[in-house]
């Protein structure tokens, strides 16, 4: 056949955007990319100056797929647990709400060494009460999520210090996103607390790292990139192992109890996120996990589906780093990574773990961005289906439980937000 090669020669940049703005038309400056509470701005035809190394120790890009079962009844606990592992996933997390805890039952038929399990204690009792279990045995099978900014820390930090094998803390990005923070003081934080914990003699290898996962799609897939490079930074110039877990989170802020299908689409495209920014686990939390009328075992199965679909029908498990030297990607993460590395330096200065005006600080910068959060809520600047767009009546409609907070910041949940005022 004649006529089938192609002159593929390199278009240079400024080809390329004319092309651009002229099929975008009268819409042409979305050509400039401006995110007002991440504070940056971007051309998005720029050339990147940096491909930023991001990628994990991990040849793939697979990740584990956890399941979190708040711990209120151990038998009940356990049969959900049964369930969420044979429908995918495999890696729990538990937490616990009260400090008597019956372990075996807890753990009664589920194999620990055939799947991760994570054990998020809030006081040390608990943490106490299973290193005196016969599974200290298979410890080696477990991480433990325990949040250094808790006020109770000091109490936890003699019974960690000697546990060398497994991963001991969890800093606690997540929450800080759920409760209102922007991309770059959420890896503010999470970097300002790890760094203070190896300098309080702690070995990168028992952090985990965990961020919340929001509905900006490029830009949380940069913020996982950006928090991977930054803390490769730090352990480098320690000269430590520089491997690192992250744990991704899909929360509930942006989710709804009133128009419950919107859900499953904002959870698709959120681990969609965590996953091509190279998330080592993704928790995708049930929509309804923080309805006063408890979550349900369909919520549960669709969150697996997420996953299992993403992997087994998707590949997104297959390559890694799949988006490393997108001009859009690179640029976002190196914009995101200036303004994060910015705020950890800024919160250095304290030399402290969780002193008052460190935690004060980090309260009064959080709030700011959650109040300018809730005004483009209610401006619809920030456009919720379900939400505050488009709303619908639904006669199986739930509650929210009101108790959600973090460091006394009760969680951002925008269909809590009256859009009507």
């Amino acid at each position: 056949m004649n006529g089938i090669l192609f002159d593929f020669s390199e278009a240079s940049n400024e080809v390329w955007k004319n092309q651009i703005v002229k099929e975008l038309k009268v819409e042409s400056s979305k050509i400039e990319f401006t995110d007002n509470i991440e504070e940056i701005s971007l051309d998005i035809t720029s050339p990147a100056s940096q491909d930023f190394n991001s990628a994990s120790s991990n040849p793939t890009n697979d990740w584990k797929a956890s399941a979190f079962i708040e711990v209120n009844d151990e038998k009940s606990a356990n049969k959900l647990a049964l369930n969420c592992l044979n429908q995918g996933y495999n890696e729990l997390i538990f937490k616990f709400n009260s400090n008597n805890i019956d372990w075996e039952l807890l753990l009664k038929e589920i194999l620990v060494e055939y799947i991760h399990t994570r054990l998020a204690f809030q006081s040390v009792e608990q943490l106490i009460s299973f290193l005196t279990t016969n599974f200290t045995s298979k410890i080696h099978y477990f991480s433990f999520e325990i949040d250094p900014l808790a006020n109770h820390f000091n109490e936890f930090e003699a019974e960690l210090k000697h546990l060398t094998v497994n991963r001991v803390l969890g800093i606690n990005g997540f929450e800080c996103q759920q409760i209102g923070a922007c991309a770059w003081q959420e890896i503010g934080v999470v970097l300002s607390t790890a760094h203070e914990l190896v300098n309080r003699g702690f070995n990168p290898s028992q952090l985990s790292l965990s961020v919340g996962i929001g509905s900006n799609y490029f830009l949380e897939i940069a913020k996982v990139r950006a928090l991977r490079y930054l803390w490769n930074q730090i352990t480098t110039a320690y000269n430590f192992d520089n491997s690192v877990e992250i744990v991704a989170h899909v929360g509930w802020s942006n989710k709804s109890l009133k128009d419950q299908h919107t859900n499953l689409l904002r959870q698709t495209t959120e681990t969609m996120s965590a996953a091509a920014g190279g998330a080592d686990s993704i928790v995708v939390h049930p929509y309804d996990q923080y309805a006063i009328e408890g979550s349900s075992e369909f919520a549960y199965r669709m969150a697996a589906n997420i996953s299992n679909l993403l992997k087994e029908e998707s590949y997104f498990d297959k390559v890694q780093d799949p988006l490393k030297g997108s001009r859009i990607i690179e640029n976002l993460t190196q914009l995101i990574s200036k303004k994060a590395w910015n705020y950890f330096l800024e919160l250095d200065t304290f030399k402290s773990l969780n002193s008052t005006e460190k935690i004060a600080k980090i309260k009064s910068d959080i709030s700011s961005k959650r109040a300018l959060r809730e005004q483009l809520c209610k401006e619809k600047q920030i456009k919720l289906i379900g939400i505050n767009l488009f709303n619908t009546e639904n006669p199986n409609s739930q509650e929210w439980k009101k108790e959600l907070n973090y460091l006394e910041i009760p969680y951002l949940i925008y269909e809590e937000i009256d859009v009507n005022l």
